[in-house]
This record gives C-alpha cells, sequence and structure tokens, in this order.
C-alpha cells in the first residue's frame, strides 16, 4: 500500500485520486520538485534543498504558509518512518499551484506532494564501469532564471532521454544557446585537468544542483581546487576526467566521449569523501 503527504495529509492509498485534470502542473509543467537522497534512513543536505525550495517558491512567485514550510522536515521523516526506509532512499517533493485557469492563474497558492522510496544501496557507490556519453544539439537550454531550479516542465531532458537510448548511450551532455556544456540529463557535470576540477558556472543555465553544491564547498577543504567557469564541447576532449554528479547516485564517472578514454582517480577520491561526510 503506498503512503505519500499530500500537503500536511498523509494518505495511505494512492488509488484515491488527490487531483483533476485540471492540475496546473499537468496542463502547464506549473510548478518544480526537489529530489532527495536518504542514508541510513536519514535525509541528506536537508539544508540546502530547503534553501533551494524557496529560492524555486520566489522565483515561480508560489505562496505556502509559514507552517507548511516547517513542517516539510518532520513530514519526511515521518514518511521514511512509515515506508520502513532505515538504509538507502530517495524522496521527491512536488510543488504546482493550486486552482484552475488559463495561462493567467486565478490564485498562486502552492500544494505539495512529498514520496519517498528504499534504494537497494544505502551509501554512494561510484559505477564500476565508465560511462559512454554524447552531446545532444537538438534542443539547447536557455540562458535564465528557469534554467537554475527543477521544474515540471522537463521536456528538453525527455527528448535527450530519447536519444540517449536510440544511440544506446549511458547519458548525453546538454548545451546552452551559445553552445557551451552546461549539464548531463539528470546531472551537474564536472571536468578535472591537471587534478583541478572545473564546472560550468549557474549563468551557463546549469540546475544548481544539492549535490554540485556540496562539492565545490568541500572539494577545497580536501585539497582539490574547483572552478566555475565557461566549458565548450573542446574541453571536455582536453580532460583527464569527466563526471556527472546529483543527489540521489552522487558521482558517477564518463569513461568514454568521442574517441576519448578517462579515467577515475579523482572521481573515488571524492566518492569516498562523501560517504565520509554522509555516515558522519
Amino acid at each position: 500500500m503506498e503512503s505519500f503527504y499530500l500537503n500536511k495529509n498523509l494518505h495511505e492509498n494512492s488509488q484515491n485520486p488527490v487531483f483533476t485534470i485540471h492540475n496546473r502542473s499537468f496542463r502547464y509543467g506549473d510548478g518544480f520538485f526537489e529530489s532527495i537522497r536518504i542514508l541510513n534512513g536519514k535525509v541528506l543536505f536537508w539544508d540546502k534543498h530547503y534553501e533551494r525550495l524557496l529560492s524555486s517558491l520566489n522565483i515561480l512567485q508560489l505562496h505556502i504558509d509559514t507552517d507548511s514550510l516547517s513542517a516539510l522536515e518532520e513530514q519526511l521523516k515521518t514518511l521514511i518512518s512509515k515506508k520502513n526506509i532505515s538504509a538507502g532512499g530517495r524522496a521527491r517533493i512536488t510543488f504546482y499551484r493550486e486552482g484552475e485557469g488559463m495561462y493567467a492563474p486565478q490564485i498562486n497558492n502552492a500544494n505539495y506532494i512529498i514520496e519517498a522510496y528504499p534504494l537497494e544501496k544505502n551509501l554512494f557507490e561510484l559505477n564500476k564501469k565508465g560511462l559512454l556519453v554524447d552531446l545532444y544539439t537538438d534542443f539547447k537550454k536557455s540562458l535564465n532564471g528557469l534554467s537554475n531550479i527543477k521544474t515540471n516542465n522537463c521536456l528538453t531532458y525527455v527528448l535527450a532521454s530519447i536519444y540517449k537510448n536510440n544511440k544506446q548511450l549511458d547519458d548525453c551532455i546538454l548545451l546552452n544557446d551559445k553552445g557551451n556544456i552546461t549539464e548531463a540529463i539528470s546531472s551537474n557535470l564536472f571536468i578535472v585537468v591537471n587534478g583541478t576540477l572545473y564546472t560550468p558556472t549557474l549563468s551557463e543555465g546549469c540546475l544548481n544542483g544539492v549535490m554540485r553544491k556540496v562539492l565545490l564547498e568541500n572539494a577545497k577543504k580536501n585539497g582539490i581546487n574547483v572552478y566555475e567557469k565557461e566549458l565548450r564541447p573542446s574541453d571536455l576532449l582536453g580532460a583527464d576526467e569527466l563526471f556527472i554528479t546529483s543527489t540521489v547516485r552522487g558521482i558517477n564517472w564518463v569513461g568514454f566521449y568521442k574517441n576519448r578514454r578517462y579515467f577515475n582517480n579523482v572521481s573515488k577520491k571524492l566518492i569516498d569523501i562523501l560517504n565520509s561526510m554522509s555516515t558522519n
């Protein structure tokens, strides 16, 4: 039996409908979501998720009462306990604008749904085989403030995923309107050159990823220099390592891009740092 929260109400049976075909997320992608990692039955990096969701609410002009915001973490903990997630897991909080209307909403109040599911593995694990990736060039990411948040309109990622499957790739690298590197399908991207990390700046249209922020804050603490800058496709061929990051998967290293072969020395070090941080 499925359990989830709709606003402050815990639902025990997901087969009972909770919204209609007039739902604005269904009709217009009017909302956003947060993907959250659970480790040892506990929510990771909640402060960073909370900071990002507040920013997303503000950008999308969605209103939610203070009591509901302050209850989110406790609701997550309750749902994790309810679903007996004592090791690894993932959660998702989806926010959407309440009410009906056409493009112009009738009201700007936000509703939210909280889901949680167990994962087979507890700790972050580095993939044994390097990913095979290539560029996705059919549709590019626009350079604006919406590019940095997880909106409920994910068509670029959906089409890139279809391309990935058709080409038998493990992932795709997306470009922005300037033709620069922005991110992978559901992950931020880092390259390593002579032991130094580089990742696209937020102004390049990449997601303001929580795991990206965690690595930016902690790489230097562990003797690894990291810089945010513009990255071009040619920079991928000059890199020693290439890896992608996400809240749920952690770090995945790329083994192959075009005729370039990569290894994972820095990726291994970072996954150890990440697990050490997460279990302390």
